[in-house]
Formats: C-alpha cells, structure tokens, sequence
C-alpha cells in the first residue's frame, strides 16, 4: 500500500516537472521574441561646420542627420534596414547607407532654405529590417532640439557658442605652453587655473591632455589632427599652421553639449 502512494506521488511530481519546464521554455521563448527590435541611434551635423554636432541652423546650411541600426538580440549593424527622418513640417526624409570616413551608417541631408520656417524643427526617426522596428526621438529639451534661425533678424541667434572675451594679446610676445592641460566639467572645458584660451607655437609638437571631473567628455580641435574620445586620455599633434582653432565636446554629453567650447591660438 505504502509503496502504490510513493508511485502515485512520484508520478505527479514528475507531471508537475515537466509542465513546469514546459511553462518556463514557453516563457522565456515568448520574452525574447517579445523583447526584439531595432535599436536606432545618432545625431545632427551642419555640412558646414563639418562633423561638429549641431542643434542651430540658417538659410544656405543642410541639417545632416546621421543614424545607426542595430539587433537588440545581438547588438549587430543591420545593413538592410530602411531608416525613414520624420519632420514637423510633414516631409519625410528615406536614409541611405554607406561609408562615411572609417564608419558605415545611414545619412541623410535636409537643406534649410528661405522658406524653411523659423523656430523650432521637431524630429524623430522610423527603421524596419525584417520582423523588427524601432523608433529614435532626441531629448525633449531645448539644447537638443533642432531651431532654425534668421540671420538677418538677429545674426548672434545662430553664432557659435563664445568662449570667454579678452583683452588684444600681443601674440609676438605671447606666453606659450606646448602643454594644454582640459578640465572638463559639465557643461564647460577650461584649464587647471581657468583659462579657456591656450597659446602653443607653430611647428612645435603639442601634448593634449583631458581631464573630465563630471560627465562624459571627449575633446577634438577643429581643422588639428588632435582627438580624444575617452573621459581621461592625451594626445600629441604639432600645429603647422598659425590661427585661431576651436576645442570642442567630441562625445555628446548632454544639454549642454554645445557649450563645451574652448580656444585654441598657434602662434609664430
């Protein structure tokens, strides 16, 4: 009799094994397929300023958008997804894939013009590849929203961000320092004493070096060979060419992304 129940118990523990394995396969089979999609990310450049994130543009600049796609499951670039630029103003903007530099992702150009209205341009992007979707939307807050601006009506509206003004320096006589030494904090790169206008010499190889004491930061100087895409790093670069070059935030860091700005003077 004894025995009879330990069969009869040890076959419903079984039963119950089973279904529970079968539940849990079941499960977990309906997560993953629930949990794929496509995985879109970027940003927007001016043609003009080159590859230097923007948010503010004029009559006779082009809005580059630049986008990338990628398999939640397996973090893969797509190749054969079809991205699609939304805008407020009703158009629709189809992306194309290719090389750009050492990098393959999808661009598309959105020439801003003297009818394009003034004020701000609202965005989002749209991808399939296969069974799989997804959606990009910038953050809702003003520095990440795109505005068209009028020069002719208010020309310091689409200015660079300044660096600090000061005093007409005597560049013959200038103090330099092939050393520059960045600080940055959010939102703002400078000096280890605050300056955030440095001097080096022409012809000189340069050191380059970035501290970054809140966020994430990188550090480029337009028109130089000089980059660092690390919170923490150095570079060297010899500037052949004198004038003024701007330092700039290479990571988008934020809100205030645009604002990370500081000069660079090579001197004779």
């Amino acid at each position: 009799m004894i025995n009879n129940k330990m069969a009869i118990l040890s076959l419903l523990v079984g039963v119950l094994l089973v279904l529970g394995a079968c539940s849990d396969d079941k499960n977990e089979s309906s997560e993953k397929s629930g949990d794929a999609f496509l995985m879109i990310s970027g940003d927007t450049v001016s043609e003009q300023g080159g590859c230097v994130l923007a948010s503010r543009y004029s009559a006779g600049d082009k809005i580059v958008f630049r986008m990338n796609a990628y398999d939640s499951r397996t973090n893969e670039q797509l190749k054969d997804a079809n991205l699609k630029v939304h805008l407020s103003t009703g158009e629709e903007l189809d992306m194309a894939y290719g090389t750009h530099g050492d990098e393959d992702f999808w661009v598309v150009a959105y020439p801003v013009t003297e009818e394009t209205p003034t004020g701000s341009l609202e965005y989002y992007v749209t991808g399939e590849a296969g069974d799989l979707k997804g959606e990009f939307r910038p953050f809702n807050v003003a520095p990440s929203l795109l505005s068209i601006v009028d020069l002719s009506e208010d020309g310091e509206a689409a200015a660079e961000p300044e660096v600090d003004e000061e005093d007409d320096v005597d560049l013959a006589n200038v103090e330099t320092n092939q050393n520059i030494d960045l600080v940055a904090v959010n939102f703002e790169f400078k000096g280890k004493n605050g300056e955030k206008t440095f001097y080096v010499k022409a012809g000189e190889k340069a050191t380059m070096t970035l501290t970054s004491e809140e966020g994430l930061h990188g550090v480029a100087i337009e028109g130089l060979d000089a980059e660092i895409n690390e919170p923490n790093g150095k570079t060297t670069f010899t500037p052949e060419k004198p004038g003024e070059y701007k330092i700039y935030c290479s990571i988008f860091c934020g809100a205030g992304h645009g604002d990370m700005t500081s000069k660079l003077v090579v001197v004779k």
